[in-house]
């Protein structure tokens, strides 16, 4: 029987390719940053390990069945980048058979409003 710190839980981005690369690139960072943090705090059971970001259904639904049959994944935890339409999951989270964490938060704990470009 394995233990579960033999296991990993999956980590995806949702966004969206309407924010071009170098956009899609930070998020990418941001996200890495953050399993790098929670790997690091030595308090999960087992390791985070980052994926993918997440820009259509079709890359969310192989995702899911990816850790489906992974036999090392545990389950997976979702991160959406801003706006990162829900009917893009639906296909894919319908077919999960892994337990599932959606993390409701933002990377920065400020909020840069004077730096974001809405143009």
């Amino acid at each position: 029987m394995k233990k579960l710190q033999d296991y990993k839980f999956w980590f995806i981005v949702g966004s969206q390719f309407l924010y071009g690369p170098e956009a899609l690139k930070a998020v990418e960072d941001d996200a890495r940053k953050m399993v790098d943090g929670l790997n690091a705090s030595g308090k999960l059971p087992a390791k985070i390990e980052f994926k993918a970001v997440g820009t259509t259904a079709e890359v969310i639904d192989r995702f899911v069945m990816d850790a489906n049959y992974d036999d090392t994944c545990a389950g997976i935890i979702t991160w959406m980048h801003t706006f990162s339409p829900s009917k893009m999951w639906i296909r894919g989270l319908s077919k999960l058979q892994k337990p599932y964490l959606h993390l409701h938060t933002q990377f920065n704990q400020e909020i840069p409003n004077e730096a974001i470009d809405m143009d």
